[in-house]
């Protein structure tokens, strides 16, 4: 990929302002990165990837802070008694605070300044994910709120800034967190005080990276990329801050630093970038084409943003009478961890990229070629290492026990679409699960529909584990039917419309001394002696899986990456420092499943990549 150079500009106050101030709070574990956390450079990778834009201004570090009851004034201009770190919740003990706030509301506040080099462009305050809703003022004024715990969100700040002095950033937040029908995930109010079995700590407040951006008045908005192998070309759709005539939209891809194409085209109608003899994307070879994207407006004044893109597809072919998963026409077992994405010092929120890009790279390092991130959305950063390093996703819609109102609901629906609209440039998510078992579930058919719908260049599966709680109950739409069973894992009845998968299956587990996040328990999976009783049973299952494999299986998902709170069954544990399985026993299992030949086999020239699901189109 070819280098992109962003100029990151260092807006933390010194270590020693705030070293008394701040400070890790105790925590039962941690992991080895809570160390390398330091306040000045907290989280300081640009942190969108794929919309990548050269001057912006990282506003993570300590913030004021200060709980508020409903109906409270806002505090300005005061400043608020406490200190946190941005951005972990304020559940976490690297936020500083680890307490849970009886009222779920909270303040936020923190100057900063314009950079003179920025001129008169606007500026946009951007938020990577607030759980749960954000109203945010500047300078005293409110600029927007915005609901929803799990997506990206701007405003267009110019117009209430002092170019030049100090301004003022207020927050205030509410979560009700699992109190009310929401997407919440694992996340469960009570288990701040009481860790339980298979819920966990919740997590609240800003939990990505705050940040702003200089643009034009008329900027690039956000751009939607799907690669078409069969007709080997990207289409791209850039969507514009506002509409103005004559706007010119260029857009040039580079293989390693190579301009391969270049393509002019207008705002809201699909640009054909054509990509000859595409090197195609998959675990074993994830190769990035490189994009710039280049609006200019009808006065000449343009807006410039980096991305990169993976030609690859995905869908499902009939063989052997059943439907099996192929990517790029080839048909591929997906094996891989369920995966929280909890961390003990952070919650929801990685110490570091470095943590980041630790636990994707483990995973491959173990032989999976697939993840499934359960019921959680990561930062962009998480999807960019899994894009880069070559990891399958199975991306889960965050879920919630409780039946919703029917104003619930919309709000579910609205941040499923989000959720997808914000990740659908990655390669490496291939599968959208909109629910998790007979979690919240309702109006299944519709709701899938309208996924595929709206991506209709991946797998869509309507809910996975159709046989936990309500083994009587399927739904015959999407392109996968899965079910849940854990010691040992079994198969669902064979399909001829849908692949068939183990979602869940698993959870092999034990204690380890001084690596328990609640020593007094109650703990859940720990019922074998040690690693070579663990690893036996692993190896007995995978075995189980290469018969199902070879029966019909497509993919299966082993509970779990890492030990969470007081669920036991990691391969690792909580804090990610003990290995409790024998790695390399386990891998070469791993990869067993998918580098069997006849997963490998190939349709004949003509069929190849005329899949059920159709990659070029969808838009």
């Amino acid at each position: 990929m070819m280098k992109v150079v962003c100029f990151v500009i260092v807006v933390f106050c010194s270590a020693a302002a705030f070293s008394q101030q701040w400070k890790m709070a105790d925590v039962p574990l941690k992991t080895v990165w809570a160390e390398k956390v330091d306040i000045n450079q907290v989280l300081p990778e640009y942190p969108r990837p794929q919309m990548v834009r050269e001057r912006w201004l990282n506003l993570n570090g300590v913030w004021d802070f200060k709980s508020y009851s409903a109906g409270d004034k806002m505090p300005l201009p005061k400043k608020l008694s406490d200190k946190i770190l941005v951005p972990f919740a304020w559940e976490s003990a690297l936020s500083g605070i680890r307490k849970q706030v009886d009222s779920k509301r909270a303040w936020y506040r923190r100057t900063f300044t314009i950079p003179a080099d920025w001129g008169n462009q606007n500026i946009r305050l951007n938020f990577g994910a607030v759980d749960w809703e954000a109203t945010v003022y500047i300078n005293g004024t409110a600029v927007g709120t915005h609901r929803g715990g799990f997506d990206a969100f701007s405003f267009d700040i110019t117009d209430f800034l002092n170019r030049n002095g100090n301004n003022e950033i207020v927050v205030l937040v509410y979560d009700p967190g699992s109190d009310e029908g929401i997407a919440v995930g694992k996340q469960e109010n009570s288990r701040f005080k009481e860790p339980q079995r298979y819920s966990y700590c919740p997590n609240s407040g800003i939990w990505q990276t705050v940040w702003l951006e200089p643009v034009p008045k008329l900027s690039i908005s956000d751009i939607k990329l799907v690669p078409d192998v069969n007709n080997e070309m990207l289409t791209v759709l850039v969507n514009p801050s506002s509409f103005q005539q004559k706007t010119k939209i260029e857009v040039k891809a580079f293989d390693n630093g190579k301009e391969i194409a270049s393509v002019s085209g207008t705002i809201n109608q699909a640009i054909y970038v054509p990509v000859k003899n595409p090197k195609l994307w998959n675990p074993a070879s994830p190769f990035l084409y490189d994009l710039k994207i280049t609006l200019t407006d009808s006065t000449g004044k343009s807006d410039s943003a980096t991305s990169y893109f993976g030609m690859r597809s995905v869908g499902i072919k009939p063989y052997k009478n059943l439907q099996r998963i192929v990517l790029n026409g080839e048909y591929t077992f997906m094996i891989g961890p369920l995966d929280q994405g909890y961390w003990p010092d952070g919650i929801f929120t990685a110490p570091t990229d470095e943590a980041l890009a630790w636990d994707v790279a483990g995973a491959k390092d173990w032989g999976f070629n697939m993840i499934r991130k359960h019921i959680k959305v990561e930062p962009s950063r998480w999807y960019y290492w899994c894009d880069k390093m070559g990891i399958l996703v199975w991306q889960d819609m965050p879920s919630t026990f409780k039946l919703r109102t029917e104003a619930e609901k919309i709000q579910w629906e609205t941040e499923l679409q989000q959720m997808i609209k914000q990740h659908w440039n990655h390669p490496s998510i291939v599968n959208w699960i909109v629910f998790n078992e007979h979690w919240g579930i309702y109006d299944v058919e519709r709701i899938t529909k309208m996924v595929m719908d709206l991506d209709p260049s991946r797998l869509v599966t309507c809910n996975t584990g159709i046989d936990a709680g309500k083994p009587d109950v399927d739904y015959e739409v999407g392109h996968i039917k899965s079910n849940h069973h854990y010691r040992p894992p079994t198969i669902p009845l064979g399909s001829n419309r849908r692949a068939i998968v183990n979602g869940e299956f698993g959870a092999i587990g034990y204690t380890i001394e001084n690596h328990i996040w609640d020593a007094d328990g109650p703990w859940v999976h720990y019922n074998y002696k040690g690693k070579d009783s663990a690893t036996a049973e692993y190896v007995r299952f995978f075995k189980q899986l290469q018969d199902y494999a070879a029966e019909g299986l497509s993919a299966a998902v082993y509970t779990q990456w890492t030990d969470v709170e007081n669920e036991m069954n990691g391969l690792y544990t909580y804090d990610r420092k003990v290995i409790k399985l024998d790695k390399a026993k386990v891998t070469e299992i791993n990869k067993s499943l998918w580098r069997k030949d006849w997963m490998r086999e190939k349709y004949p020239s003509s069929e190849l990549m005329k899949l059920k699901v159709n990659t070029g189109e969808g838009f």
